[in-house]
């Protein structure tokens, strides 16, 4: 039986706490009394500011909990200052604009927004899942100021991520064109028929609010609907923007001390979580965007439109590739401290411009022409979605090969898929060749979009990259799904609006007289109310993937579970090792009925069935890198049924269709997607607190620096890392004492453990690198110092990030053992769970004798003066001062060395101490547990003491209380 936290250290009266225990909340985003387990009146803000903030408990509340016996759910160590950081409200819309004047309505508008910025999160998550280069060594490095800097070599995988990210601004852009320039301006509002008493036909669905634009000639109602899609992107950027929680408002210690030349990993390089000079970047995407727009405007069939510049489609098409070709050159990121040539920002501002002119000149254009004789055919509204479509999804298939490429020329031959697809579609729209050409121009295409599947079937069959997720088909996992969402908001729009307007009543004409145009408000035919074929296909898509993705879904997540439940027998999962269980108090009884393996003869145990049963669900959630590749492989073939009908034709003449039996339920199944993203919404509008949309993955998105899409949403890391990195730094350095004599006497006394649940062990552990890569002058870059312990419990620090993003999180940076992916079985990880157990009883040792994991799988020892890891960095002694908890009825919660017993995993009790009736314990509740006071007096144990001798302390003893 375990023993009870034994006598804490007294601390001297009058003498404050030398450890600091700061816990970070995760992607639940606990409030301040939450996570530190107290009721809301207990707690009081000790710094920071609304997004992000410092929490203790109240002066009588600590007095209370300090006076608790050890083992109590509330107890505080005597030496421990027990502190919450709250960054919840950067991944919450926070004061964006007009949320607030317009109410409900606009918080609702605003959630819609930031949801259809999902996309361009996935596009900056593939960014960071592909081969990150290292820095240009120092010999070639630039110097400013005695300051030392870096650059990156052009990388073809971050110029194909950013071409992608461009694409998928022109295809939001698009969507918007066609509703307000294609749909509106020449399909429900017509030319006026001549004669004293004009009328001019208007769709019956169309906004009185818009008769105005029914008397405008052709030109000018077509010149300012284009102001519709400048507006989309100016929205998309305030919303993007205002959600910027940059942390420029102070400066930790880190900038006080020396900056060392980048290198190492990309969390060790101290520019990483810093201010990126990439706003070229945005002028980029605004500059390509009005280029788009005034493409659309100008790109007509007829002569008789009026343009006086003919040739303005041409010039918009020269923007647009110049904007292609800044972005792919952009390298001043990586978090490297690159000086940016000033052609970089002049060159992406001179972009917006050409992109600004070539707008005004066309709306100039559509202004200054005559009324046509006949309704102007806006051609590039039903080109350009089609091969934006197609490109994108070549780019989104050469990224599923990018990581099994091994050389830089390797992947730059992989743009070639793209280039082929999109150049063989574009002829076939444009000069609608015969049908023998036309049939070898679309194999081709086909083709090429498919010969990345074949590296990924070899690198699935040999197994070369098991260790990463997808087999290392990450980034194309990302901007597939990224391309799927993006399509379906674009469908959404498009059809939606045309199923709107092609309805309605028969109001009566309401000629006007006098020689005044008039409105005649009619249910139009449907086939006058038409959108380009590309976005029935978007639709047709969306049903496509929600079949095969369930299909998958059943088969790779749920099948297992279904499976199992058809068994005769109970699938026993056993619970993480060395848990330990409270000998005494409520939840004692409770404890020693989960600890006991089940018993074929007994009778039945209520207790375990119910935490088996949690066990069971959280098992399959485990599997939810399956899901999510089946769910790119249903994107993927999607993308291949939405794009054949578009460039093969049928008999010379009609478009191929898909069946229509599939293309009917197109509409419905936009009409589901709707009402969940409004249900959605509305969901995070309620409750007294911001929301956001899909809260799990929003924070994870939200995590990862915005590089690759500057519409993406901000990344509160790059304000949590360094503020909680100042924060620790201030108290190891005695910042808050005044007198000088005080604080050379008490700052080496200080000891820093940083708590972080979920996403918050994520972030400690940037914390942890990021001051291995610019440390305080007192610690050396290439090891520990003994006074940063880490505690994390629930994170997905090894199966998630560790094989999404293998350069960021993988081995090589946090020095952990890699780690396969989940398994199709009903225990996913019932084949890691086994080879433990048979390492263990090859070794011949018991339980507790396990020796410790190696420190890195690869890495170097501590103090060698080589790449320093995270595991490294916390070990001076003979073990690393890091313990992490977690439980097999946690649905996000894993290990970090392994299934087996190890120095650093430890297991939580399954059920809720804190709680009054029994209730089994998941994602959250660890701090109330037994195994967190323990592991904390763990994790101090193993700091480096106070003195001078550096010996290394033992463990606390424990014993039950006298």
């Amino acid at each position: 039986m375990d023993s009870a936290p034994g006598a804490r250290p007294e601390t001297p009266p009058g003498t404050s706490p030398s450890i600091l225990e700061l816990r970070i909340h995760g992607v639940a985003n606990a409030l301040p009394y939450g996570a530190l387990g107290l009721p809301r009146g207990e707690v009081t803000q000790s710094d920071g500011d609304g997004l992000g903030s410092f929490w203790v408990p109240t002066p009588a509340a600590e007095a209370r909990d300090r006076a608790l016996p050890p083992g109590d759910v509330h107890a505080i160590r005597p030496d421990v200052r027990r502190e919450a950081y709250s960054w919840g409200a950067m991944a919450r819309l926070g004061g964006v604009p007009f949320g607030g004047v317009l109410g409900v309505v606009g918080a609702v508008a605003v959630r819609l927004l930031w949801a259809a910025m999902v996309p361009f999160g996935l596009v900056n998550a593939a960014y960071w899942a592909r081969r990150i280069p290292a820095p240009v060594p120092a010999a070639h490095r630039p110097t400013v100021r005695d300051t030392p800097t870096g650059s990156l070599r052009p990388d073809p995988t971050a110029a194909l991520t950013r071409v992608f990210s461009l694409g998928l601004t022109l295809l939001f852009v698009s969507a918007v064109a066609t509703v307000a320039l294609s749909v509106v301006g020449t399909r429900c509002i017509g030319l006026a028929a001549p004669g004293p008493d004009a009328l001019v036909p208007v769709c019956a669905r169309i906004p009185e609010a818009l008769d105005g634009l029914a008397r405008l000639d052709v030109g000018d109602r077509l010149a300012l609907l284009s102001l519709a899609p400048v507006l989309l992107v100016a929205i998309l950027v305030a919303v993007a923007h205002s959600g910027q929680v940059r942390f420029e408002s102070k400066f930790s210690v880190m900038r006080a001390g020396r900056t060392v030349p980048p290198s190492g990993p990309p969390l060790h390089r101290a520019g990483f979580w810093s201010r990126r000079s990439g706003s070229g970047l945005l002028w980029a995407h605004l500059g390509a965007a009005l280029a788009l727009t005034g493409q659309y405007l100008t790109w007509t069939r007829y002569a008789d439109a009026g343009l006086p510049a003919p040739g303005l489609p041409l010039v918009a098409l020269v923007v647009i590739l110049g904007a292609c070709v800044f972005v792919a050159l952009r390298t001043d990121d990586d978090g490297v401290q690159a000086v940016t040539p000033r052609w970089k920002a002049r060159a992406g501002l001179a972009v917006f411009a050409a992109g600004l002119l070539v707008w005004l000149l066309a709306c100039a254009a559509c202004l200054a022409g005559p009324q046509p004789e006949r309704m102007p055919a806006l051609i590039g509204l039903d080109l350009v979605p089609a091969l934006l479509g197609v490109g994108l999804g070549g780019i989104a298939a050469t990224g599923l090969a990018w990581r099994t490429a091994r050389s830089t020329r390797a992947v730059a031959a992989w743009t070639a898929v793209p280039v082929v697809a999109t150049a063989c579609v574009g002829v076939v729209l444009v000069t609608q060749p015969g049908p023998g050409l036309r049939h070898l121009l679309v194999a081709v295409a086909l083709l090429a979009v498919l010969s990345p599947v074949v590296v990924v079937l070899a690198a699935m069959l040999l197994r070369r990259r098991a260790t990463e997720g997808w087999n290392g088909a990450g980034p194309g996992v990302f901007l597939l799904v990224s391309l799927a969402a993006a399509a379906v908001y674009s469908s959404l729009l498009v059809l939606g609006v045309q199923w709107a307007l092609r309805t309605g009543e028969h109001p009566a004409p309401e000629p006007l007289g006098g020689g005044l145009v008039g409105v005649a408000r009619t249910v139009p035919d449907p086939e006058l109310v038409r959108v380009p074929p590309v976005y029935t296909e978007f639709g047709t898509a969306s049903v496509v993937i929600a079949l095969v993705f369930l299909v998958l879904l059943v088969v790779a997540a749920a099948g297992p579970y279904v499976i199992d439940t058809l068994r005769s027998r109970e699938l026993w999962i056993p619970r993480a090792p060395r848990t330990p269980g409270p000998p005494y108090g409520p939840a004692a009884p409770a404890w020693r009925a989960v600890a006991d393996a089940p018993d074929p003869d007994g009778g039945a145990n209520p207790v375990l069935e119910r935490v088996l049963r949690g066990r069971q669900v959280a098992a399959m959630s485990h599997r939810v890198e399956l899901a999510v590749g089946a769910l790119a492989a249903a994107c993927y073939v999607a993308a291949l049924v939405a794009h054949i009908p578009l460039v093969a034709r049928h008999d010379g003449t009609d478009v191929v269709q898909v069946p229509q039996w599939l293309s009917s339920l197109a509409v419905p199944a936009l009409g589901v997607l709707a009402a969940t993203l409004v249900a959605s919404a509305l969901a995070g509008a309620s409750g007294g607190v911001p929301g956001r949309p899909w809260g799990l993955l929003w924070d994870l998105l939200c995590f990862l620096p915005r590089s690759a899409h500057p519409f993406g949403p901000p990344s509160y890391a790059e304000r949590v890392v360094p503020e909680v990195r100042s924060r620790v730094d201030a108290w190891l350095t005695g910042a808050d004492i005044a007198d000088d004599a005080e604080r050379a006497r008490v700052a080496p006394q200080r000891r820093v453990v940083l708590s972080g649940h979920s996403m918050g062990g994520v972030l400690a552990a940037a914390v942890i690198l990021i001051r291995a890569g610019n440390p305080v002058p007192r610690t050396a870059p290439d090891g520990a110092d003994g006074r940063l312990g880490l505690l994390t419990y629930g994170v997905q620090l090894r199966p998630f990030f560790g094989r999404f993003f293998p350069d960021l999180l993988g081995p090589a940076t946090t020095g952990l053992p890699p780690s396969t992916g989940p398994a199709w079985s009903a225990d996913p990880w019932g084949g890691q769970v086994e080879a433990a157990a048979r390492d263990e009883r090859a070794a011949g040792s018991g339980p507790g004798t396990v020796p410790a994991a190696p420190l890195t799988p690869e890495g170097p020892e501590p103090g060698s003066g080589e790449q320093a890891t995270l595991l490294s960095l916390l070990t001076c002694g003979a073990k690393p001062a890091w313990v992490n908890l977690w439980r097999r009825t946690d649905f996000l919660g894993f290990p970090v060395m392994g299934y087996g017993e190890n120095d650093v995993d430890r297991g939580a009790e399954e059920m809720d101490r804190s709680a009054y009736l029994f209730a089994v314990a998941t994602h959250s509740g660890y701090p109330a547990s037994w195994a967190y006071h323990e592991a904390l007096d763990e994790v101090i144990g193993r700091l480096t003491p106070a003195g001078q001798s550096g010996a290394q302390p033992a463990v606390t003893q424990r014993g039950e209380p006298g």
